[in-house]
């Protein structure tokens, strides 16, 4: 794995995402663009790389945005983990397991997310709550194929095969 080319990606994905994500929102809708980030190197690295992978990714974003700082981190490597731990049973190659697991994971990731600010927070509307995540998850899976081919020409999944397992 090239750590150089992972930390620019992540650096390009933190700096679009604290700056130009007005241009790509669709009403209230705004995509994660790290989550897909996080699904990509969940499916094709080991388990020790996975973990700091995701770690750096969910202190990235815990950096650029509110809230308590390793919030983000503490659940994306539980959610990059898990995706680990199950992406044998998976056919990973295929575009559509790619949209799904991060539509669904992202969903996993919002309602915990959504849960420990209602627990921190003690206010929180469920029925907008629960329709902003629904929404966010599936912009965020709309856009994952175009950035997993971005992701894919920068450091090709093929030379992680041979240390994912």
């Amino acid at each position: 794995m090239r750590w150089i080319t992972f930390f620019c990606i992540l650096l390009c994905i933190s700096l679009f995402q604290s700056t130009l994500m007005n241009w790509i929102n669709i009403g209230a809708a705004t995509p994660d663009l790290y989550f897909p980030l996080v699904v990509f190197y969940s499916f094709f690295i080991d388990v020790k790389r996975n973990v700091v992978t995701s770690w750096f990714i969910g202190i990235s974003k815990d950096l650029l945005s509110e809230g308590a700082l390793g919030v983000n981190a503490i659940f994306f490597v539980a959610v990059g983990f898990f995706i680990w731990s199950i992406r044998g049973m998976l056919f990973r190659g295929h575009l559509v397991t790619k949209i799904l697991v991060t539509f669904i994971f992202s969903i996993l990731y919002n309602v915990l997310y959504a849960l420990h600010t209602a627990i921190s927070c003690r206010s929180m509307n469920i029925s907008s709550t629960i329709w902003m995540i629904f929404i966010c998850s599936l912009y965020t899976a709309a856009v994952a194929p175009f950035l997993f081919y971005i992701f894919n020409k920068l450091q090709p999944a093929k030379n992680f095969r041979a240390t994912g397992k």
